[in-house]
């Protein structure tokens, strides 16, 4: 016995002293075995601890040893066992050289000598435990066997944790004899053509086993830096900064695989175990509605998930109940600050790729980026990004970033595979995990970095329950119908990225505009939203439980009677559910008392409720709006509130994404007088067409100016910055520097006046109505940042007093007169 005979027997000993096999077929007879001819056996890759087991089975079912030499005397240089894959795979790939053996280069040259002779190949899958998605353990879905490389650490763990459920697969025999090729064809042809029968027949085997491969990392990376738009920039990135092609090149892979997802079968299973643990230890559900659809829209188009962007774990959510909806799990597109030792790896094998926040001036990196996105999406694999760009604090919609939103159309114009479906998904949470630090933030505090401790820091300090989650899914938007609007001619144009046309702005915002709407029709409107948007328009946050009841059913039934969007959720629950389960969350406090019992908010709970009312505002907004027409006159003509409603709604339209058209207005407004008439907020005066609003002491009085309050908070915002507009007169001021003095002025009147509003501290508040009052002339611009108002401004400063009570007004104009 030699050496190496000897080795490979106690090593087949020790290895089996943890490794027990079942074989397939269960009758090694099925094989149809000719014991006459020889049988070369062929493994996936080379691989000492598979060696050894396969001749162990070999030796049990009495087959010819891999290790021993072939059969026939033509080819026993060789032994009887042959590995598809090259000795090293990176440098065939770039040499473009598929393999060729020596070994098959001497059966087909012996074959054309000896073409008689049959030679079985015989390929053998062998598989450390069972698929990933039937192990019960963290552990054992750690080490699974998967498509990945294993490295000999992971290896050997997959060996000492698996190897008591080890599957040694013998596949049907190939036959091989010469005469089964054309005669016209020469070796390396024969031998490219065996070499890839034999490979096929071992990927279909693992697919059957381990279902498909979805880790194509370092496949896609190759492909990326292959395109031409990429190895232009890097001759260009090359040139520029005077080094060779080379180090340009691997600058590109580089930022390739900071980017690049990794999507294993691994991490998706432990991800879907370790949320499913972490749902039910915090969530008492999550409720999905309308995603019957998404199936069979698969099937035709490319999706891209649009969600709202309220929390950390957003991303993971919907990626988990896209799982469990049965449908493919989306590319995830993550900020970079996400990329973090653990956190990062774990996030990638889930499916997120990492962006920088801005890559203007870095063309090498925008160009692999972008022909990153568009190989994701010529390819059909669903993608979902946050249009927002970050997370909402204020718990409204952000306005959004045209950046990836741009880049899916343009690649989409480029490639041009499958129509492209977005997939609007409104998220909302009764409690936010994050609440205590967007409490920190919309009270003025910066907002603090995120780092791998403090993650770990932050996911260690969860306590308490946190009620459900919704995630609905909104009305898709199709990109070809939003193309056909801006270009009729598009299909039939060729797209040249590099002279892209000029309406392809206005369909990227048009689109962003669209997906948003779409996401506050999707609104679920639950109990802590009713609740707190009650509760905040209450004198100093108190209020009556019997009041608060008959609020929440005002407030319901004036939301159901807008008839919103038929995809809108109002929760079931009745009033008094409502009020005990913000109780049970801690969002509100109760002082008992004989003659009943008072529900009140302390100052950091007013804080935070803001959030929740601010997720239905937009639902909210219109019967607000007309309400606040009643704050100065008691008595309105219809034509008078449609005026009115009509001044301010161009600002309320572009902050909170409605629905309804300028045109639209009359009839939605008078639709809503209906509403509040037939409910006592309002009186009509048939014969005149009048409105008049209840007497003061009433309580319909009581209920209608809390309906006020609940969009004042963001018309006194607008009416200080108008107010601060009209002391510059003629005066031109930056756009910065009036944005900076209406933050700085906000916040001032927020603090002398106790005003627990985060809406004074928003900045993205103040900068978005500056844009609206630019677009509809309100404000004329000089350059790119000097800007002055205009005589429609004037006309609009004084008629907008109207919406607001005449102490905030009072309030804003002395604060403006002091400073």
């Amino acid at each position: 016995m030699s050496v190496r005979l000897t080795i490979n027997y106690f090593a087949r000993k020790i290895l089996y002293l943890v490794v027990k096999t079942e074989t397939l077929p269960s009758s090694i007879d099925q094989l149809q075995i000719n014991p006459e001819r020889p049988v070369i056996y062929v493994l996936e890759a080379r691989s000492w601890s598979n060696l050894l087991v396969l001749q162990a089975e070999c030796v049990r079912l009495g087959l010819p040893s891999p290790l021993s030499r072939i059969s026939s005397p033509h080819l026993k240089a060789w032994h009887s066992v042959y590995t598809v894959a090259p000795r090293q795979p990176f440098k065939s790939w770039v040499l473009n050289k598929p393999k060729r053996s020596r070994m098959l280069r001497g059966i087909v040259e012996i074959q054309r000598d000896h073409p008689d002779e049959d030679i079985q190949f015989i390929p053998v899958s062998i598989f450390w435990g069972r698929p990933v998605a039937k192990q019960k353990h963290w552990l054992t879905v750690l080490f699974a066997d998967s498509w990945g490389i294993a490295g000999r650490t992971r290896k050997l763990f997959t060996i000492l944790i698996h190897g008591r459920d080890t599957l040694v697969n013998f596949s049907e025999i190939i036959n091989y004899r010469s005469s089964s090729f054309d005669k016209s064809l020469n070796d390396d042809e024969i031998i490219d053509r065996l070499q890839l029968g034999l490979s096929n027949r071992l990927t279909e085997v693992k697919t059957a086993t381990l279902g498909p491969d979805v880790s194509h990392r370092r496949t896609l990376v190759r492909e990326i830096l292959q395109k031409p738009e990429v190895k232009e920039s890097i001759i260009k990135r090359s040139a520029e900064d005077n080094f060779s092609e080379y180090h340009a090149t691997l600058q590109a892979r580089r930022y390739l695989y900071e980017i690049v997802a990794d999507c294993t079968s691994i991490t998706i299973q432990i991800l879907q175990r370790g949320l499913s643990t972490f749902w039910n230890r915090f969530y008492s559900g999550i409720e999905v509605t309308n995603s019957e659809e998404l199936k069979n829209l698969a099937l035709t188009h490319e999706l891209v998930y649009t969600p709202c962007h309220r929390s950390h774990i957003d991303y993971l959510l919907l990626s988990y109940v896209i799982h469990f909806e049965g449908l493919a799990i989306p590319y995830t597109a993550a900020g970079k600050n996400l990329n973090m030792p653990i956190i990062g790896p774990i996030l990638r094998g889930g499916g997120a790729f990492f962006i920088r926040r801005s890559f203007r001036g870095n063309e090498l990196y925008s160009t692999v980026m972008f022909e990153y996105l568009a190989s994701l999406i010529s390819s059909g694999m669903p993608i979902e990004y946050f249009i927002e760009g970050g997370r909402s604090r204020t718990g409204r919609l952000l306005k959004p970033k045209p950046g990836m939103l741009a880049m899916t159309v343009r690649s989409f114009l480029k490639y041009r595979r499958r129509p492209v479906a977005f997939i609007p998904v409104y998220i909302g949470y009764e409690k936010l995990l994050e609440g205590k630090a967007y409490q920190a933030e919309l009270s003025g505090e910066d907002k603090k970095s995120e780092t791998f401790f403090a993650s770990i820091r932050n996911i260690l300090r969860i306590r308490g329950e946190f009620g459900k989650v919704y995630a609905n899914f909104g009305k898709p938007v199709f990109l070809n119908q939003i193309l056909d609007h801006h270009s009729s001619q598009w299909e039939s144009e060729a797209y040249n990225d590099h002279a892209r046309p000029d309406w392809l702005r206005h369909a990227v915002n048009d689109t962003g505009n669209r997906i948003m709407a779409n996401i506050n029709k999707a609104a679920s409107v639950n109990a802590i939203n009713l609740v707190a948007t009650i509760m905040l328009a209450t004198t100093k946050q108190h209020i009556d439980e019997n009041e608060l009841l008959k609020m929440i059913e005002i407030n319901k039934s004036i939301i159901a009677s807008l008839n919103y969007s038929d995809r809108l959720i109002i929760t079931p629950l009745s009033g008094l559910e409502q009020i005990h389960l913000a109780e049970s969350l801690r969002l509100i406090k109760r002082r008992p008392h004989e003659l009943g019992d008072i529900i009140y908010l302390d100052a950091k709970q007013s804080v935070s409720m803001t959030y929740y009312r601010n997720n239905i505002l937009h639902l909210m907004a219109m019967p607000s709006l007309i309400a606040c027409c009643f704050l100065n006159m008691r008595t309105h003509t219809r034509e008078e509130i449609i005026s009115l409603v009509s001044l301010a709604y161009p600002f309320v339209e572009a902050e909170l994404f409605l629905k309804w058209e300028q045109n639209e207005l009359p009839e939605i407004i008078e639709q809503m007088l209906g509403f509040m008439s037939d409910h006592g907020l309002l009186i009509k005066n048939e014969q005149l067409d009048v409105y008049t609003r209840a007497g003061s002491g009433t309580s319909e009085y009581v209920h209608l100016t809390m309906l006020t309050r609940v969009i004042s908070p963001v018309l006194e915002v607008y009416y200080l910055t108008l107010a601060l507009l009209s002391r510059t007169r003629s005066e031109k001021i930056s756009r910065a520097e009036l944005e900076n003095r209406c933050y700085l002025m906000a916040q001032r009147v927020a603090m002398i006046h106790e005003l627990n509003s985060p809406d004074f501290s928003d900045k993205k508040l103040i900068s978005n109505f500056i844009e609206v009052l630019i677009n509809i002339d309100y404000l004329r611009t000089f350059g790119t940042e000097q800007i002055e108002y205009s005589e429609a401004f004037q006309k609009a400063d004084k008629r907008v007093r109207l919406l607001l009570s005449k102490e905030m007004r009072t309030n804003i104009l002395q604060m403006l007169k002091i400073t």
